[in-house]
């Protein structure tokens, strides 16, 4: 914790808006997506105290990247094979210079 912020990886843990927003039925970012062709997992809770509560708690995958499972239902993961959403309890937190935004993964 630096200036009363948590860290992972020298990078900050907050929300990098932009990011999450493709993964927010509604937001601007999410729609573009949509009427760009590209189908998007969709995060229902709340990622600010998602990232508060499991930032660092999950299986690392690489220096960026982690695995968690949330124990909740946090949204839908779009199976590209199928076309279908299933429900997950499981995303991937991705932190960024810019902050961290999270995609529900394959359960």
């Amino acid at each position: 914790m630096i200036d009363g912020k948590k860290y992972i990886n020298g990078k900050p843990i907050k929300v990098n808006q932009g990011h999450q927003d493709k993964h927010i039925v509604g937001t601007n970012n999410y729609n573009n997506e949509l009427s760009n062709g590209k189908m998007k997992s969709i995060l229902i809770e709340e990622p600010n105290r998602l990232l508060d509560d499991f930032a660092g708690k999950g299986t690392k995958i690489n220096d960026y990247k982690e695995r968690v499972d949330f124990g909740k239902v946090i949204g839908k993961y779009y199976d590209e094979k199928t076309g279908i959403y299933i429900e997950t309890t499981k995303g991937i937190i991705t932190y960024g210079k810019n902050g961290a935004h999270i995609i529900p993964a394959r359960p």
